[in-house]
Formats: C-alpha cells, structure tokens, sequence
C-alpha cells in the first residue's frame, strides 16, 4: 500500500511538471517552478487510554477509571511554508482526522464496563514550533458494544449491555512530530452525552498514542 502510495505521489509529480514545462515558455530547461506549499499525509496510530465516567446517581456503583486501547489510521493535511525557504507542508497550520477503534474501561464494585467505540476526531492543529502543535476539534464516537449486560447494587440490577449511541467529545490536546514522521499526542477527550436513559452518565478519557505518517502528495 505504501509503494503504491509513493508511487501515485511520484506520478502526480511529473504530471504537474509536464504541465509547467508546456505552459511556461520562458523557462529555459523546461521545467516551471515548483509552487506547491501544501502536503496531505496518510498514516496509522496505536495507544492507551484512561477513561472515567460522570456519577450514577441512582445507585453507588463504586465507578473508578480504567485503562483500555485504541488504534487507527490518520489522514492530515499541513498547510503552506514557515518561512520562504521551507519545505512545503510545514507552515502553522494544519488539519487532522483520524478514524479509530477505541475501547474504554470503567471499574465498578460489580464487573468492569467494556465500551467499544468508533471514534473519529476532526482536529485543528496549530504548530507552535515545527515539531511542536497544539489541537483542538470535536470528537464524533459510535458505540458498537458494551459489556456486561447487567451490573448489580444495592439490591438493583442495572441494564448495561445496549449501551449504545452517538457522542460528540470535546479534544484538545498536544502532539509532537518528528521530520522523519514519527509522532506522539497526548489528549484530553470530554464526553458531552449520556450513554442512555436509563444509564445517565458520561464517558470522558486521555488518550497517550504514537504512530508513523508520511506524506502521499503535495498541492
């Protein structure tokens, strides 16, 4: 998949300096400027998260935080050049989606819940130095599943295996990248939606995430 990538980059290349060299007739070697400052790249993440939940105020659940797993791809976009003399694709601002698996863990006094999600945050990123951004963006998540189906306290038993919907979180958060397209993020995602009616709570996490991007084309 990466050498076809690389390949189609390479392709579009040469297609737009072909079309430089015949539409710029005072160039002398055929080939026009390069005026592309832009620069898409495609790449995977994986890490952890530590997911807690808002109060259940109809029983004493005993919730506490738990740590769960994600991974996913990454579609970026960074745009323009941070001085005249840079690359291009390294200018302040830049914009991020990334579609995931993501699974969260809050404790109880009875099981562990087990919440599945699809999740795919659409981020601003705004890059303080050149390896060095700070994001911000909502958060659109799916449920897919949860687990158990049935929590118990104080003599109540509560439905918990359809906990499923739409949320949209709030992230910010923090990244580092290195020219080479290695990065870390740490983020804070807060949950704005409860998991059901009869389940009133939110589901809020950080998220710690390493992963390798590179750059398919300019424009």
């Amino acid at each position: 998949m990466k050498k076809l990538f690389l390949f189609a980059a390479t392709l579009l290349m040469a297609i737009s300096a072909s079309a430089q060299a015949f539409g710029d007739d005072d160039d002398v070697d055929g080939i026009g400027p390069d005026n592309r400052k832009n620069v898409v790249s495609l790449g995977v993440k994986a890490g952890g998260n530590y997911s807690f939940m808002s109060k259940y105020d109809d029983a004493d659940l005993g919730l506490k935080g738990g740590i769960g797993f994600e991974g996913g791809l990454v579609i970026a976009a960074r745009f323009g050049k941070r001085t005249l003399g840079s690359d291009p694709g390294t200018g302040l601002f830049g914009v991020q989606i990334e579609p995931a698996f993501v699974q969260h863990t809050i404790g109880t006094n009875s099981e562990d819940i087990k919440l599945s999600y699809l999740e795919v945050p659409v981020l601003a990123k705004f890059y303080l130095t050149p390896t060095f951004n700070i994001e911000v963006g909502p958060n659109f998540c799916a449920s897919l599943s949860s687990k158990p189906d049935y929590l118990y306290a104080e003599n109540s038993r509560i439905a918990t295996g359809d906990l499923k919907g739409l949320d949209v979180k709030l992230c910010v958060g923090a990244s580092f990248e290195t020219k080479t397209g290695l990065f870390a993020s740490l983020r804070y995602n807060l949950g704005t939606s409860d998991l059901a009616k009869n389940f009133p709570c939110k589901v809020s996490a950080i998220n710690v995430t390493v992963g390798y991007k590179f750059n398919i084309f300019k424009f």
